[in-house]
């Protein structure tokens, strides 16, 4: 990514802005301030479009990364302006869309306002994009109340042209929920859906999965109404993928969606931390919304060690296809799991979950994170976490529990250093659970966090996922297992089989934060077995 600053320009009203221009790899630019440069300006073949939206993200109390998307290579104007009807003073600024970046233009701006709506759009030749607006964050000593969402994993697929899952309702649910910004929590794309034909592995094909999903209306409306964080998961890459050098996967997989997602998605790499061990730099990030949040936005995919139980692993028979190899030995036992369980686990698996040389997020990445997390100040601190934290035992190995010794350290550090209201934010997993985080629900049951766990989108839900691996007989007999499981490790709410997203409501004034899931119509999700259950809860003071 190829970054030039343009300088300050003012007229925005109290405070103007600096303009950073990205473009991965332009073959010509402009010229600003005295950056003379040779300029061949795109001859525009036909009539401009917009046809991806706009977007605006990494939101700070002073900046954003503004993003559009052209049909064709061609000269495109910004604007940004605090009137929605673009009445002066309007900021503008030169850039060229190419097609060494897929036409895609993303422009960084500085010294916002902060806690000021923005409104911005892209002018080229006589077309003009959809307008988009974004609120700046509160200034770091601010307290106001706010309220944002998260959710993930979004298959848009197509099946002889019909979505193979739905249209992104659980989008248009969110949006509506006036939102002061959006977190994307991973599998922002299914590069590898079971819908296609071959998953992808060229930079094209990542591309083409990403315009894919920015086809469906609901979320080219969220991305265009409020700020986005956005964060890669597996599906980015492939299902499962570990980052870790030295990984059977080849890196080109790595580096091409890696450039995908920088490409199709307003987030910067700037600033980010190094490590030698991973496939790339971590894309770990840091933010705070006034005196009271702090957001932590983990990368778990970039440095992770393969899993276990799986061809990656140096030892794939390790585990032997066990279920559920950290569940205690007496509930094991229990005749109800005897059809899915082998008693005891296999020898060597719980050494090799819990060996510590195994990581999730790299030595830099976790060191960073645990001292910004004893640093923090603010009062309520979320831990935007693609994959879930807390205790299921079923199917361990691609969640924190399957690198059982890092996630001990980080939840033990969380404890020893008393950081209180640390709140983790997941999906991944497919299904909808409230619960605290211990270190271990039996030997160590004192909590630690909390954790709100949503989604998908689009994709099959964890009972779907289930009953397709399980079949017709078997696959209710496994569902009704894991909810006696998750009854057993005493989760406040869940639900297998909806989609959803999740609201918080950071209320200053009371000292509290309330959490709720909601479905595809904006309903509170309900618990699976006992109706009169509300997936919701408030945090404080």
């Amino acid at each position: 990514m190829r970054c030039w600053n343009y300088g300050v320009a003012r007229g925005l009203g109290v405070v103007g802005l600096v303009l950073v221009v990205c473009a991965v790899v332009l073959t010509s630019t402009t010229a600003f301030s005295g950056h003379a440069r040779a300029s061949a300006v795109p001859a525009v073949q036909a009539a401009v479009t917009f046809p991806h939206g706009v977007a605006a993200g990494e939101v700070t109390h002073h900046s954003a990364v503004l993003w559009t998307r052209l049909d064709q290579p061609a000269p495109v104007t910004l604007e940004v302006a605090r009137d929605p009807g673009f009445g002066p003073p309007v900021l503008t600024r030169a850039l060229i869309a190419s097609a060494q970046g897929d036409f895609t233009v993303k422009a960084a701006l500085e010294d916002l306002a902060p806690d000021r709506q923005y409104f911005y759009r892209f002018r080229s030749a006589n077309s003009t994009s959809d307008t988009g607006t974004f609120r700046s964050a509160p200034a770091p000593g601010q307290t106001r109340s706010f309220r944002f969402a998260w959710t993930g994993d979004s298959d848009g697929t197509r099946v002889n042209g019909v979505p193979g899952f739905n249209n992104f309702e659980t989008l248009d649910a969110a949006r509506r929920e006036g939102l002061d910004f959006f977190v994307y929590l991973g599998d922002t794309i299914y590069a590898d859906s079971a819908k296609r034909g071959t998953p992808a592995s060229t930079l094209a094909e990542y591309r083409d999965a990403y315009k894919l999903n920015r086809d469906y209306v609901n979320l080219r409306n969220l991305l265009q109404a409020t700020s986005t964080y956005a964060q890669w998961d597996d599906h980015e890459f492939r299902d499962d993928f570990p980052g870790q050098i030295g990984n059977v996967y080849s890196p080109t997989l790595y580096t091409a969606g890696r450039q995908a997602f920088l490409e199709y998605l307003p987030v910067s790499e700037a600033g980010l931390p190094r490590d030698p061990n991973c496939a790339g730099d971590p894309h770990f990030r840091t933010f705070s919304w006034g005196k009271d949040v702090d957001l932590f936005l983990l990368d778990e995919r970039s440095c992770r060690s393969p899993k276990l139980d799986d061809f990656r692993s140096p030892n794939p028979a390790i585990c032997n296809g066990d279920l559920a190899p950290t569940l205690p030995a007496a509930v094991r036992a229990n005749p109800s799991f005897a059809a899915f369980f082998p008693n005891p686990p296999s020898p060597g698996c719980l050494a090799a979950i819990n060996d510590p040389s195994r990581t999730m997020l790299g030595a830099r990445q976790k060191e960073l994170f645990k001292d910004a997390l004893r640093k923090s100040n603010a009062k309520f601190k979320f831990v935007l976490s693609e994959d879930v934290i807390q205790q299921y035992y079923t199917n361990p190995y691609d969640r924190w529990e399957g690198y059982g010794a890092e996630r001990t350290e980080i939840l033990r550090f969380i404890r020893d250093n008393n950081i209180q209201n640390v709140i983790f934010l997941s999906t991944d997993d497919h299904f909808n659970v409230i619960n605290e985080v211990f270190i271990d629900r039996f030997t160590d049951p004192t909590p630690i966090a909390w954790e709100f766990v949503t989604g998908p989108v689009a994709y099959f839900t964890d009972q779907q996922l289930i009953l397709g691996a399980f079949g017709p007989t078997l696959g209710p007999i496994a569902v009704a297992a894991k909810q006696q499981i998750l009854s057993l490790v005493g989760v406040d709410c869940r639900n297998l089989d909806v989609y959803s997203y999740g609201v918080v409501d950071v209320n200053v004034a009371a000292g509290t934060v309330g959490i709720t899931l909601k479905d595809a119509t904006g309903a509170v999700v309900r618990d699976q077995l006992n109706s009169t259950i509300t997936c919701t809860k408030t945090i404080g003071p």
